[in-house]
């Protein structure tokens, strides 16, 4: 290197250590940082195959700043989030190191755009873990480690334009799903979303009583999605060939050797992509003259006649087909719309139906709800009740309770759940009630442990003692899918209802366990539950055999472990920080 900038020579530019890396050109315009915040010079070369030139450059440096703000904002999925799984240890880290993450990320990632090449510049394995999805099925999702995810949303912000330009226009309502920003300081539009889908579907659906309704989504969506299709959807709109082939890398190696298929569930980047599958479906369906709403995998479409509902069902699966796709046939139907409240009822049978009930006496912190794709009708953040709701629940006699939930159709169980764990925290705590719930429909274990975590305090010593034992005790949660053992798992560690041999079960079975997100989630979570003979072997002997991001989990529970003394934590926590070679335990 021959050359170097001024505001490397005085210590303030944020990408310096890319110039002192060597095998560079040099700067042909040496120019100095206005300030620490601001990037390198126009027009450094920091990649002999690949010269960005200043708009290139300048579009790469909006995409990085974009992207690293949001994975600090949101962690690197909208996943693995309380109260399903744990806070991750990521996010944690982010929120108190969010300047010396973003200065590293923003490195790193201008260095992986402009190498463009996975051979050159690598990215880390996904780890795909399964949530439940209804009372008898699972849906996989993925988690990445937040300096990839800072790279793949980067690498789709590059094509972002491309495909909102090839989209329909906003201004026609016809997509509501993930519509670019007009500003460059945002990713994505605040006025198109789920919300605006609902609303756009219901006011068509008002306008056209008496007519016909078609309601239904697309099967596995993210996980069908063919990363050559993709590619070549991409390449066909004029993206860039370099970011269309690192995407198309950076996918088929996340997918697997046996696999050309898929992106990663719960990530920005995968939604953005994602739009550009739909691209000729959505186009082709309004050349048609189908009248139709879009949010992500979610159609509502709308006809004259039963027959021409039949037809534009019949339109869309083979417009669906040319794409690797299918419709959800579980989850499609055809009805008139014959008043709104009929239309609610019908639409309410669906996850995310768009005429949602609201409770309007529960007791809920106004904030901006966020809809992403993969919802689910389970139920899983228990609220406190209202005044005037909580009167009303304690009126109901405890017989009702229970046939209510019993005889429920499928669109009204989940009310009843929520209602039946509310009546038990606050009128009648007999768990006989709980035991029906879990026994009646198995997920109802999500909301019931967030109703204990968060009303803890409502029980006393005795009645925690019936709680455990029937949560606990009535059921074989060790042979149980391991999505619904996490919730169990939160409720053991809880100090109001300590019960550890589960989680030591968990952890001793360690070899046999069949996925490694659980086994992170089982230390994050049940780490109070473990001894200190536990720890030690965690810290000693697992923690050089088991990936990175697990290994962060097991460092911060020996640091938070009260079992052990200071001058015993030690030489532990140093073992682990130099054997790692990690950023995150770095911080940690």
């Amino acid at each position: 290197m021959t050359g170097k900038c001024q505001a490397f020579l005085g210590g303030k530019c944020a990408f310096a250590a890319l110039c002192a890396s060597g095998g560079y050109e040099k700067c042909e315009e040496s120019r100095a940082c206005a300030s620490n915040q601001r990037w390198l010079a126009f027009g450094c070369s920091l990649n002999p195959v690949h010269k960005l030139d200043k708009a290139e450059f300048d579009k790469a440096k909006n995409a990085i700043d974009l992207a690293t703000a949001r994975v600090i904002e949101k962690g690197s999925d909208d996943v693995f989030k309380p109260p399903i799984f744990s806070q991750s240890l990521e996010s944690a880290v982010l929120t108190t190191n969010h300047a010396e993450f973003a200065k590293k990320a923003k490195t790193d990632t201008l260095r992986f755009l402009q190498a463009a090449n996975l051979q050159r510049e690598r990215i880390g394995p996904t780890r795909r873990g399964l949530v439940t999805k209804d009372q008898h099925t699972f849906r996989q999702v993925a988690w990445l480690d937040p300096f990839d995810a800072v790279k793949y949303l980067a690498a789709s912000l590059m094509v972002f334009s491309e495909i909102e330009a090839e989209r329909i226009p906003k201004a026609e309502g016809w997509v509501h799903s993930h519509r670019r920003a007009d500003l460059d300081t945002e990713i994505f539009d605040p006025s198109f979303g789920y919300d605006s889908f609902r609303e756009k579907s219901s006011n068509i659906s008002k306008d056209r009583v008496g007519e016909w309704k078609v309601v239904t989504d697309i099967s596995n969506f993210f996980d069908r999605i063919g990363n050559h299709t993709l590619e070549n959807h991409l390449l066909n709109i004029g993206c860039d060939k370099k970011y269309v082939t690192l995407l198309r890398e950076m996918l088929l190696f996340w997918a697997g050797d046996r696999r050309s298929f898929g992106v990663p569930v719960g990530s920005d980047a995968s939604r953005i992509l994602s739009e550009a599958i739909l691209l000729n479906v959505d186009r082709k369906l309004k050349d048609s003259g189908i009248v139709f709403v879009r949010y992500v995998d979610d159609f509502r479409i709308f006809a004259n006649t039963r027959l021409e509902a039949l037809k534009s069902i019949e339109i869309l699966t083979s417009l669906l087909a040319d794409e690797g796709l299918s419709l959800n046939s579980r989850k499609t139907d055809i009805f008139q719309i014959v008043d709104p409240d009929e239309v609610a009822a019908i639409a309410n049978r669906f996850a995310g139906g768009e005429h949602e009930k609201i409770d309007i006496d529960e007791k809920v912190e106004v904030k901006r709800a966020v809809r992403v794709s993969g919802r689910t009708s389970i139920s899983r953040f228990y609220r406190e009740p209202g005044k005037d709701a909580l009167n009303k629940i304690i009126a109901i006699p405890k017989a009702e309770i229970i046939s209510k939930f019993q005889n429920a159709d499928e669109d009204e169980v989940e009310q009843q759940i929520k209602l039946a764990v509310k009546y038990f925290v606050y009128a009648d705590q007999d768990v006989e009630i709980l035991k029906i719930l879990i026994d009646g429909k198995i997920t109802s274990v999500f909301y019931i442990c967030d109703a204990l975590v968060k009303e803890a305090e409502k029980f006393n010593e005795d009645k925690c003692l019936k709680i455990k034992a029937a949560v606990f005790d009535s059921f074989d949660w060790s042979i149980c899918a391991y999505p619904l053992q996490v919730p169990i798992i939160r409720v053991a560690a809880h100090p109001s209802f300590y019960e550890p041999r589960f989680v030591r079960a968990v952890v001793d079975g360690h070899l046999q366990t069949d996925n490694m997100l659980f086994f992170r989630e089982a230390i994050s979570l049940g780490y109070p539950c473990l001894d200190r003979a536990r720890l030690r072997n965690l810290a000693m002997e697992v923690f050089g055999n088991v990936p990175q991001f697990v290994q962060r989990a097991i460092y911060a529970a020996v640091r938070d472990y009260v079992g052990f003394s200071e001058d015993e934590k030690r030489p532990l926590l140093k073992n682990m920080k130099q054997h790692a070679a990690d950023w995150f335990i770095d911080q940690l």
